[in-house]
């Protein structure tokens, strides 16, 4: 079972990271992952096949080795970025919005000048 060793130690800025993600809240519970137990908080990212368990006592993130491609494993690592601002935030003790999602805007082409 892979392994991510992080600083997330604060259940309390986990919980927020996941309301401003308009993920479910996370669940403090045993997983199996990979035929071995995972204690911790567990989160269902959006793009994984599996959730991801998050120990606040010891900071490791496990997750299965399917989701240890290039794109689920940024998928974990954005979330893991989003944990450490919106931390931040918390002890600044700013204000957190939920991120709205990005909006991708169509390109107007210039318009074709008629030549004489």
């Amino acid at each position: 079972m892979p392994r991510i060793a992080t600083t997330i130690h604060d259940a309390i800025a986990l919980a927020a990271t996941c309301e401003g993600q308009s993920l479910t809240p996370p669940v403090e519970a045993t997983v199996q992952v990979d035929g071995m137990e995972a204690f911790g908080w567990v989160i269902h990212l959006p793009g994984l096949r599996f959730p991801v368990v998050f120990d606040t006592l010891t900071g490791l993130v496990a997750y299965h080795p399917f989701d240890n491609a290039f794109v689920p494993y940024g998928r974990i690592m954005r979330c893991i970025l989003r944990y450490y601002d919106i931390r931040a935030a918390l002890r600044r003790g700013d204000t957190i919005a939920p991120r709205r999602p990005a909006v991708r805007r169509r390109r107007r082409l210039p318009r074709a000048r008629e030549v004489a």
